[in-house]
């Protein structure tokens, strides 16, 4: 008997679709390259460095993570990244080193790693596959948070999925 009524047959499956997009914090991440303050594209003069720093513009960071790194191949004294940080602070943010990618891949790591996941205990969890966000560090970390809980774990669209993980009874 058909009453025309539409079933959301994924609802009706108890699948618990995971979007990673709206699970990781938007954060905001913003780099400071120590490349162009290289006298010659080879080295930091301190004295020069130290002017460099104080002038930077640091509303630029407001409510930012900073991304420290430098781009060029060049050696840069542990007092540089000391200074740096130190002027990173004093402007209100906080630091990370690395470049901008590497350093918004890490703190969604962290918040993986600390995120609460007991609505995901017993589930049938699928994470959703076309997503710009994520990367293997981030997919990883979220495997190994979500596997000790979950009843079985899902990559792709509920229409097609591929398993990764099922509990063995």
């Amino acid at each position: 008997m058909d009453s025309g009524q539409i079933i959301n047959k994924v609802e009706a499956s108890g699948l618990v679709q995971l979007e990673l997009k709206d699970l990781l914090p938007n954060v905001d991440v913003v780099g400071l390259d120590l490349a162009p303050f290289l006298w010659q594209g080879m080295v930091l003069r301190e004295k020069e460095f130290r002017q460099e720093m104080k002038e930077l513009r640091a509303a630029e960071w407001s409510n930012a993570t900073v991304a420290l790194h430098c781009s060029a191949d060049a050696i840069i004294p542990d007092w540089a990244w000391m200074l740096a940080s130190s002027t990173v602070l004093e402007a209100g943010s906080t630091v990370e080193i690395g470049d901008v990618a590497s350093v918004r891949t890490r703190l969604h790591v962290l918040h993986i790693s600390s995120m609460d996941v007991s609505a995901y205990a017993e589930a049938r969890v699928v994470v959703k596959g076309c997503s710009d966000w994520g990367g293997p560090e981030v997919l990883s970390a979220l495997v190994c948070r979500l596997q000790p809980v979950v009843k079985s774990l899902m990559f792709g669209e509920a229409c097609s999925t591929v398993p990764i993980f099922k509990r063995r009874q």
